[in-house]
């Protein structure tokens, strides 16, 4: 077994537009502090809070700006999700970015919180990914643990790991 270092960002978000600022610091200081660190997961919806009137496409200025801070850390990184806006439709859409700053998948959360993510689409496909030399990972977002499908899927895709970004802070979370 090779020694993989992940961890998990869950910030209190601030009534702003936009939380990239304070994401970067929040990544600057753990990255500063364990320099280790192979896997970095912000919380469900962190860049931009739970605001729909904030989507936007992808690619867009957000991912790239994500793609930049993986590079420079030279992490794999998972910054929650944000609202993408694709096709007239909404999506909550968690970004794998690996440490060359390449987006390797997009998920597309597939239960969304209703009556919280009223007019949300639910993505329709599962996600898992390979981190070389250490293994598959399995992505879900939130609600979907909720849902024995979700996992079960994603272990059956060869997932060794999942991780799961929550716009929940509770201890059940």
């Amino acid at each position: 077994m090779i020694p993989f270092a992940i961890a998990g960002i869950q910030m209190q978000l601030s009534a702003s537009a936009s939380n990239l600022d304070k994401m970067h610091a929040k990544l600057a200081t753990l990255m500063a502090r364990f320099p280790w660190v192979q896997m970095v997961v912000f919380s469900e919806l962190a860049a931009f809070g739970p605001y729909p009137k904030y989507a936007q496409p992808l690619p867009g200025p957000a991912e790239q700006t994500f793609q930049t801070w993986a590079k420079q850390f030279n992490i794999w990184l998972l910054p929650g999700s944000l609202f993408e806006l694709a096709d007239g439709k909404i999506y909550n859409t968690a970004l794998i970015i690996n440490p060359q700053g390449v987006v390797v998948d997009r998920y597309r959360k597939q239960f969304p919180f209703l009556p919280y993510e009223q007019g949300i689409a639910a993505g329709d496909r599962f996600v898992t990914f390979d981190v070389p030399e250490v293994g598959c990972f399995g992505i879900s977002i939130c609600y979907d643990m909720w849902f024995p499908e979700t996992t079960r899927t994603l272990a059956a895709l060869g997932a060794e790991v999942i991780l799961h970004p929550t716009f929940t802070d509770t201890i059940d979370r």
